[in-house]
């Protein structure tokens, strides 16, 4: 039987079922690290656990050749430009670590980079107590703020408004990227569209392909008008944004007070045992770092001191709090 393009419907059913098999390898693992090394080293290493799991997940499937289970599922095979034979190892290779490195890379350099050019010494005298020294992030961190301590204040802050640009943008892309794919029908991920890896189906062509088609194109239609609205609305924040920073900036120089605040008896966050910082509380009036407990929400939707169940939409942010 003769090989056609798999249809949408089976590249979105396959990746559904990728997700869902990913999501239960992190778990295990985030689960087996957490009873071994405590809740505090399962923060500080969650990310590179979940790192680790993609990579042994895409490393033991795609990278040698195999189909993931999703690809199982719906009965489609990768293949090169060609559309006759499987992608090269190469190919595979960079399939594999711009869909699990890439984005772990992006998120640890925006984080340090808004860090640094934000807290300047004082996010740096935080973030060297407890971090541990030989780690990529440890490493990341120094390297940053070697090239922060090389700008100017205006240059700083040309910097971070470009972070965020950046991060605003990356979430645009992405977005843009699915329209994209329900128009065209093709290269469901990003990072299969820069390695340029297909699908091909080994089943026969169904009657209602193509109006399950038509259905899709009009739904990425409707995803693009939706993103230029979205993209004027972040315009407009952004300018929002700028005018709320320069009136906190001139708020903080007008109230010396606030930083005696912070005395040598400062509460600590009991999940990273440091300084609190971005206190946030949670529906039962526990506090916590903003940073710590969403982090912590993101795994367990569970106050960590009375494990009272909560949503994370729940929590609540105190403003001029320490």
């Amino acid at each position: 039987m003769p090989l056609a393009p798999a249809t949408r419907a089976q590249l979105i059913r396959c990746s559904q079922k990728d997700d869902y098999y990913r999501s239960s390898l992190r778990n295990s693992a985030n689960d087996a690290f957490q009873t071994l090394a405590g809740s505090r080293r399962w923060l500080e290493w969650r990310k590179e656990i979940e790192l680790l799991s993609d990579l042994a997940y895409f490393g033991l499937t795609t990278f040698l050749g195999y189909q993931t289970l999703g690809e199982e599922y719906v009965n489609i095979v990768q293949v090169d430009p060609t559309k006759r034979q499987i992608p090269s190892p190469a190919r595979r290779g960079v399939f594999v670590l711009c869909h699990a490195f890439v984005p772990y890379l992006l998120d640890k350099l925006l984080v340090c980079l808004e860090n640094e050019l934000e807290g300047g010494q004082e996010s740096r005298g935080r973030q060297q107590v407890g971090s541990v020294p030989w780690s990529f992030e440890a490493w990341l961190r120094r390297w940053v703020q070697k090239a922060a301590a090389l700008c100017s204040e205006p240059q700083r802050r040309a910097c971070l408004n470009a972070v965020f640009v950046l991060q605003q943008s990356l979430t645009l892309l992405y977005r843009l990227h699915s329209a994209l794919f329900y128009v065209s029908g093709s290269f469901h991920h990003l990072s299969k569209r820069l390695a340029d890896i297909s699908y091909m189906r080994v089943v026969g062509l169904n009657s209602n392909d193509s109006t399950i088609g038509s259905s899709y194109r009009l739904l990425g239609v409707m995803s693009l008008l939706q993103l230029l609205i979205t993209v004027c609305l972040q315009l407009n924040n952004f300018r929002q944004r700028q005018r709320a920073r320069q009136e906190w900036s001139l708020h903080r120089k007008l109230s010396p007070q606030h930083r005696q605040s912070s005395g040598p008896r400062a509460a600590l966050c009991i999940l990273c045992l440091e300084e609190r910082r971005h206190s946030t509380s949670t529906p039962c009036g526990h506090l916590f770092c903003w940073e710590c407990i969403t982090e912590w929400c993101n795994t367990k939707a569970e106050c960590p001191l009375c494990r009272d169940k909560f949503q994370p939409h729940r929590l609540v942010y105190l403003r001029n709090y320490s």
